[in-house]
C-alpha cells in the first residue's frame, strides 16, 4: 500500500508542480522532478506512520527503496526502447520538448508548428507529458521520461494487491494473481514505451478503484489524499477522464452510503470536490479555463463551435449504423485490426480463437479492433458464466460484484467510442472482477474451476499481448539504432525532411549527428527514412562505404 502510494505521489507530484509553477509564471525547472521526489518521499514517511501499526520505520525504508529501485528500473528500460508511434513522434514528443525548453502554456503564446500539429498540443490536457517533461529537464533523456507508464503500471498492481488483501487476506496467492493480472493492461502494455497516455490513465483509473476499495475498508485522511492526487492527474490526462473520474467517485460514494459510513461519505465528498476545482481551475489551468476564454469551451478542440470528430475517419463503416453497445460487440468479437482511416468493416471471430498472423497487430500502439486482446472476448464469456453460477450460490456477494462492474461499465458508456479500447481502458477490469469473486466463494468447486478457467485465459491473453508489443518493439528500437549508428559516417550536416515528425531532431542530435531541415528534400543521392517516421535524410553511399572499410 506504501510502495503503491509513493509512486503515485512521485507521477501526480510531476504534474502538480511544475503546474502550480505555471500559474506563478515559472517554466519547468530542472528542480521540479527533485521537488516532485522529495514530496513522495515525505508522503512515503507519513503514510508508514500512520498506516503501519508497529515498524513504521522499517515500512518507510523498505517502500521508499523499492519504490526508488522501481524508478530506476523503469527508466533504464524506458530508455532502450524508442517511442516510435504516430502521435507520439508527431505531438506528444514536441509537447514535451517544449515545454522543457520553457514553454508556459499558461501565459506564453500558443504554439506555431509547421507539423499541424500544434491544435493539439495548445488546447489537449497535458498531465503526461508536464509530468514527463519534468524528468526530461532533469536528466537531458528524453526517451526515458516514458518511465511514468511503467511506475503508474507497478502502482496501479500494488495498490490492487492492497486493496484485494484488504478484502480476503487468507487470499493471498489470489490477490497476487489478481493484481498482476489487473496491471497488465493490454492498452497499458502496448502505449508503455510510447509517450500515448491512454495506458497511463487506465493505469491510474485502476488506481483509483484500487484506493476507493481501500477507503470503504479503512477509511482516513491519508487514503483520501491519495485518492484526490490521483483524481487530480486523471483529470488532466484527457478530457474524457473527468468523466470517468466522476463516476468512479459516484460509486465510491454510493458504496459508503450503502455500508452505512456516512462520516466518511462526508469527507469524501468535501474532498472530491476540492480535488475537482484544483484540477480544473489551479493545475488545469491550462487547458480547462484557458480553452473557455480563447476558444468559448473547455473542451475544444473536441466540442463547441468548429468541434473536430476525431474518431469518425477510423471507424470502421459497419460500426457507424449501430449505437455504441452493438459498436462494443462488434469490436471485441471481432477479428483484430489496428487503426486505420481505410475504414474495413470488422468481422467477427469466435472467441477463444485466433490466429498467428493477427498478433502483430498487437505490437503497434493503437490497436483499434480487439484492442484489449485476442481472448477477451472469451474472458468476457467466461466472466458472464462465472457470474451466473456465483449468483446462484451467493447472490449477495454477486451483486456487489456486479455493481463494481456497472460503475465501470457507465464510465466507459460514457464515451461513444467506447468500441475503441484505448478510449475506455478500465474496459480491461471487468472480467477480472469475475475472477476474484470466482476465488473469493467457498466451497463450490464449479465456480472455483470456472475462476480459474477465466484466470488462465486473461493471463495467456496478457502474455500474447506482451510478447509481441515487446519483441517487435524491440527490434524495431535495434534497427533505428543501427541507421543512426550509419547516419554518424555520413557527410555532415545531413539535410533532412521531418514532415510529422519533428521530434526527431532530438534523436540526430543525441548521435551527435548535425542536419539542415530542407523542405522538399533534394537529395544527389540515396536517401533513408528513419524506420517507422517521417523522417527522411539524404545520405551518401560511397562515403559511408568508404568509412566503413
Amino acid at each position: 500500500m506504501v510502495t503503491g502510494m509513493t509512486l503515485l505521489a512521485l507521477i501526480a507530484g510531476a504534474f502538480i508542480v511544475p503546474a502550480l509553477l505555471f500559474v506563478a509564471g515559472l517554466p519547468i525547472g530542472k528542480a521540479d522532478f527533485w521537488l516532485a521526489a522529495a514530496l513522495a518521499v515525505s508522503f512515503c514517511f507519513i503514510a508508514s506512520r500512520k498506516l503501519a501499526e508497529q515498524g513504521h520505520t522499517t515500512v518507510f525504508a523498505v517502500s521508499a527503496g523499492l519504490s526508488a529501485v522501481l524508478f530506476l528500473c523503469g527508466f533504464l528500460v524506458s530508455g532502450h526502447f524508442y517511442d516510435l508511434s504516430y502521435d507520439g513522434q508527431s505531438y506528444h514528443q514536441e509537447a514535451i520538448i517544449h515545454l522543457a525548453e520553457g514553454w508556459n502554456p499558461v501565459y506564453d503564446k500558443e504554439l506555431a508548428l509547421p507539423t499541424g500539429q500544434s491544435i493539439w498540443i495548445n488546447h489537449y490536457a497535458k498531465a503526461s507529458e508536464i509530468a514527463a517533461a519534468t524528468v526530461y529537464k532533469a536528466t537531458g533523456l528524453l526517451e526515458h521520461s516514458k518511465v511514468m507508464n511503467l511506475l503508474a503500471m507497478a502502482a496501479s498492481g500494488l495498490l490492487s494487491l492492497a486493496a484485494l488483501l484488504s478484502l480476503r487476506p487468507e487470499r493471498r496467492v489470489a490477490a497476487w494473481a489478481v493484481a498482476f493480472l489487473l496491471a497488465l493492461n493490454p492498452v497499458a502494455v502496448y502505449q508503455s514505451f510510447t509517450f500515448y497516455v491512454d495506458g497511463l490513465l487506465g493505469s491510474l483509473l485502476l488506481c483509483l478503484l484500487a484506493l476507493g476499495t481501500l477507503i470503504v475498508m479503512r477509511p482516513g485522511w491519508l487514503l483520501l489524499a491519495a485518492y484526490t492526487l490521483a483524481m487530480i492527474m486523471v483529470m488532466n490526462i484527457k478530457f474524457t477522464a473527468i468523466g470517468y473520474a466522476g463516476v468512479l467517485t459516484a460509486g465510491l460514494l454510493i458504496a459508503l452510503y450503502m455500508s452505512e459510513q456516512f462520516a466518511a461519505l462526508k469527507r469524501l465528498f468535501r474532498v472530491a470536490a476540492i480535488g475537482a476545482i484544483i484540477g480544473v481551475l489551479i493545475v488545469g489551468y491550462n487547458p480547462y479555463v484557458t480553452n473557455t476564454l480563447r476558444d468559448g469551451h473547455p473542451f475544444y478542440p473536441l466540442a463547441g463551435e468548429n468541434a473536430i470528430d476525431v474518431v469518425k475517419n477510423f471507424t470502421p463503416r459497419n460500426l457507424e449504423r449501430m449505437n455504441r453497445f452493438e459498436q462494443v460487440a462488434a469490436s471485441y468479437f471481432g477479428v483484430p485490426m489496428g487503426n486505420s482511416t481505410d475504414k474495413k468493416p470488422t468481422q467477427f471471430q469466435w472467441p477463444f480463437t485466433f490466429t498467428a498472423k493477427e498478433l502483430p497487430t498487437f505490437a503497434e500502439t493503437d490497436v483499434a479492433v480487439a484492442g484489449f486482446g485476442p481472448l477477451f472476448s472469451g474472458a468476457l464469456v467466461l466472466a458472464l458464466i462465472v457470474f451466473a453460477l456465483a449468483f446462484r450460490k451467493r447472490p449477495g456477494i454477486t451483486l456487489a460484484a456486479v455493481g463494481v462492474v456497472a460503475v465501470l461499465a457507465v464510465s466507459a458508456f460514457l464515451n461513444p467510442a467506447a468500441w475503441w479500447a484505448r478510449y475506455v481502458p478500465q474496459f480491461w477490469v471487468i472480467p477480472l472482477v469475475g475472477v476474484w469473486l470466482a476465488f473469493c466463494l467457498n466451497g463450490s468447486r464449479v465456480v472455483h474451476a470456472a475462476g480459474f478457467a477465466l484466470a488462465a485465459v486473461i493471463a495467456v491473453n496478457a502474455l500474447l499481448v506482451s510478447g509481441i508489443f515487446v519483441t517487435k518493439q524491440w527490434a524495431w528500437s535495434e534497427q533505428l539504432r543501427n541507421q543512426l549508428a550509419q547516419l554518424q559516417s555520413v557527410p555532415q550536416p545531413v539535410k533532412a525532411d521531418f514532415t510529422y515528425s519533428w521530434s526527431n531532431r532530438e534523436r540526430l542530435k543525441a548521435y551527435g549527428i548535425a542536419f539542415k531541415e530542407e523542405k522538399p528534400l533534394s537529395c544527389s543521392g540515396k536517401t533513408m527514412t528513419l524506420i517507422k517516421s517521417g523522417t527522411t535524410l539524404c545520405v551518401d553511399n560511397r562515403s559511408m562505404q568508404a568509412k566503413a572499410q
